[in-house]
């Protein structure tokens, strides 16, 4: 309710600024057809002097304290036009020139509003309350921030989810899009993750809460954005730079355009002062000042509709200069969800022997590997026993000590540090990798078992990367697997280079050998392992359905689904705002030099200069907008 009454207020404290201006303006107007019409001279004067009052008051009151503060600052610039033409009693234009201008400040106002809105309705979504069960079994309405993880909570048919979490109970449709990004309602039932913020269609659930309020995945979306107002892109900086320095400077300019004719040529004071206030209106930077920002935020609010959240305008700069792409491949180009197709004793031990101590090392870790090789075991009956002690060795393998002996499972390369490979080993695993399979190895002081697994290519990794080609990036994967296993992957991917058998810290020092080839590098991952890399490259990416916390901090940009695509459409749309932006400068500095020309040859007036720059304005502001219409593929 309280939201609710916040908003009238703001609704109705917009409708009366929008009234005042509009009836100031009329005034404005009348006093400029008065005087037209050749009526008494004190109608024009009362008229213009009651436009002012009403809708000129704040440009005149901002533009005095910018004069007392010696900061010069568009709105001195105006407030200056404005004391200009009323000392040369020229008031009906004086009118129009403060109140035009205080309509066009209202209506670039209302543009930021328009695009921070499409941004931040994504964003409050989640409710503030939930229908949590108590303990004793009865439910209630509780505020989500008093929900606790494992606590059972129930959402009706039209309802919003409040927290993420698992179904435990029915079964329903469930619209993800404005998390997400995509369209199509997903179907939910028991095991499946639904996120807060998301619709319940037409089932009723319930749902076991997995994180609390402030670590939804939506909360995580809101700090992001937070985050990214204050990533601003360089150029958005240097137009403000460039403002402070133009705004005396045309200052300066139109005091000499007003003076040297006069003093120098023995011109007319009033007719040249005339003119110099001409030039001063037409020298104020809005446009200029606002065709980066709201270019920039629109596709910002473009791709985060889409599922892409970018923290910050210069990760969009620096996304639209890069030219090689890398991939993490488990996880990432492919499902990570592997499967042990084959395992072999390598000893003359049963191999129910060796999967006790596999599942016991595995039990204690999160890759997916290892929950592939616990899965596979305890299919196959095996039990686990407990460690004395365990130690991870990230980009290699898992350690750890059961009665007395230590035990390692791993990759090649980790078999080979601890000299514990043959050359049957060797053998067997060149025969598995040649079939893109990845090996892992248990072993002690020899080799014990071989687990072969195989990892399914996302089927959207291919269309991805060769959008990536089409817009001229270098296509690069980055794997701690084997080099056979590597190609064979790499090859249905089409990606150009792979490097493999790399480990966190080399899969950075990868990075940073791209970027002296080709430039600028983009980096997409989901483990921990990736981010090293993720922060190494100019625009890391990650997935905030499944990456690791870590990556996810570490990246630039959070893709809400895991869809390979919306990368090259991220690239694209970059490219394109940046093109927009370097448009609108382009047609602000041309039809700007065009109009104070006429101005210095006396061929406008000063309410044609206020309303050219107005439509300049908003013709910049309209050209902007189209950077939030995603540029796809």
């Amino acid at each position: 309710m309280a939201q609710s009454c916040a908003c009238g207020s703001d609704c109705a404290r917009s409708r009366r600024e929008n009234g005042r201006i509009g009836v100031g303006l009329a005034l404005a107007l009348g006093a400029e057809v008065a005087e037209w019409a050749g009526l008494a001279e004190v109608a024009p004067a009362v008229l213009a002097a009651l436009a002012i009052a009403l809708a000129g008051r704040e440009v005149l009151w901002h533009g005095l304290r910018a004069l007392v503060q010696l900061r010069p600052n568009i709105y001195l610039l105006m407030t200056l036009a404005g004391a200009g033409a009323l000392a040369l009693g020229k008031w009906s234009e004086a009118a129009v020139v403060l109140t035009l201008y205080a309509l066009a400040e209202l209506l670039e106002q209302r543009a930021a509003e328009r695009s921070e809105r499409s941004l931040r309705a994504a964003l409050e979504l989640a409710p503030s309350e939930a229908m949590a069960q108590n303990p004793d079994g009865t439910w209630q309405p509780t505020p989500v921030a008093k929900v606790h993880v494992g606590q059972r909570i129930r959402v009706k048919p039209g309802e919003r989810i409040p927290l993420d979490g698992t179904v435990v109970a029915g079964a329903s449709a469930v619209d993800e899009s404005p998390i997400t990004g995509e369209s199509v309602p997903v179907e939910k039932s028991l095991g499946d993750t639904v996120y807060a913020g998301s619709l319940n269609l037409h089932g009723s659930l319930e749902v076991e809460v997995a994180a609390p309020a402030d670590e939804t995945l939506v909360a995580h979306i809101a700090r992001t954005v937070a985050q990214a107002q204050a990533r601003r892109a360089r150029v958005d900086r240097f137009i403000d730079r460039f403002a402070r320095v133009y705004t005396p400077l045309m200052l300066g300019l139109a005091t000499g355009v007003a003076v040297a004719p006069p003093l120098l040529l023995g011109a007319s004071f009033a007719e040249w002062l005339y003119r110099g206030l001409v030039f001063l209106v037409l020298g104020c930077p809005c446009a200029l000042v606002l065709s980066t920002p709201v270019t920039l935020l629109s596709a910002l609010s473009g791709l985060a509709r889409r599922g892409a959240v970018v923290k910050g305008s210069v990760v969009l700069e620096q996304a639209a200069t890069l030219r090689a792409f890398a991939f993490d491949k488990t996880g990432t180009l492919t499902y990570g969800m592997q499967q042990v197709e084959d395992a072999r004793s390598m000893d003359r031990q049963p191999l129910k022997t060796h999967l006790e101590v596999a599942l016991s090392l595995a039990m204690h870790s999160e890759h997916p590997i290892a929950a592939a090789i616990r899965d596979y075991c305890v299919q196959h009956g095996a039990t686990a026993r407990p460690l004395e002690s365990f130690e991870a060795a990230p980009g290699l393998g898992i350690m750890g000590v059961m009665d007395g002996k230590t035990f390692r499972m791993g990759n090649h390369r980790f078999v080979e540090q601890h000299n514990a490979c043959s050359k049957s080993l060797e053998s067997l695993l060149e025969q598995l990798e040649a079939q893109g399979l990845t090996t892992v190895v248990l072993f002690d002081y020899q080799p014990r078992a071989v687990f072969a697994l195989r990892d399914q290519l996302r089927p959207d990794a291919p269309q991805a990367i060769a959008q990536l080609h089409a817009l001229g990036l270098h296509t690069v994967m980055l794997t701690g697997d084997t080099q056979a296993t590597a190609d064979a992957i790499a090859q249905r991917a089409g990606v150009r280079e792979r490097y493999a058998e790399r480990l966190p810290h080399e899969k950075a020092q990868a990075i940073e050998a791209l970027r002296v080839r080709f430039g600028p590098v983009g980096m997409a991952g989901d483990g921990i392992n990736d981010a090293p890399a993720l922060a190494t490259a100019q625009v890391g990416v990650s997935f905030a359905e499944r990456s690791a916390d870590l990556a996810i901090e570490a990246a630039d940009v959070a893709l809400m689904r895991h869809d390979l695509t919306l990368i090259p459409t991220l690239i694209r749309t970059a490219r394109r705002a940046m093109g927009i932006i370097k448009q609108n400068i382009s047609l602000v500095l041309t039809v700007r030099a065009g109009f104070i020309a006429l101005a210095i040859a006396g061929q406008t007036t000063l309410w044609m200069a206020i309303l050219a720059d107005m439509g300049l304005t908003l013709l910049v502001i309209a050209n902007g907008w189209r950077a939030g219409r995603v540029a796809r593929f």
